[in-house]
């Protein structure tokens, strides 16, 4: 199966579609520059554990590929949460 040109809007920016693909992958630089973030930022979060990804092809020169709806559920993780007030009692 070859990629094609198709896109599909997500967030803020498209992603690569393959045709008749039911999970879309994303690179790791597209990752980067949705969370404006540096590459290295998202390659810690990876060997850390957590953002799941995988590797197509062999020896140092894969290529790291992570699930979309995985980095939709990483976005969601990392949502900071408002302390809870103060009790005023």
């Amino acid at each position: 199966m070859e990629a094609t040109d198709t896109t599909e809007a997500t967030g803020l920016a498209a992603v690569e579609v393959l045709p008749g693909s039911l999970t879309h992958y994303v690179r790791v630089r597209w990752i980067a520059d949705y969370f404006d973030v540096g590459l290295s930022t998202i390659y810690e979060a990876i060997e850390a554990g957590e953002l799941p990804a995988i590797g197509v092809g062999r020896g140092a020169k894969k290529a790291i590929r992570v699930r979309l709806a995985d980095v939709q559920a990483y976005e969601q993780s990392r949502q900071i949460q408002p302390k809870a007030a103060a009790a005023s009692t």
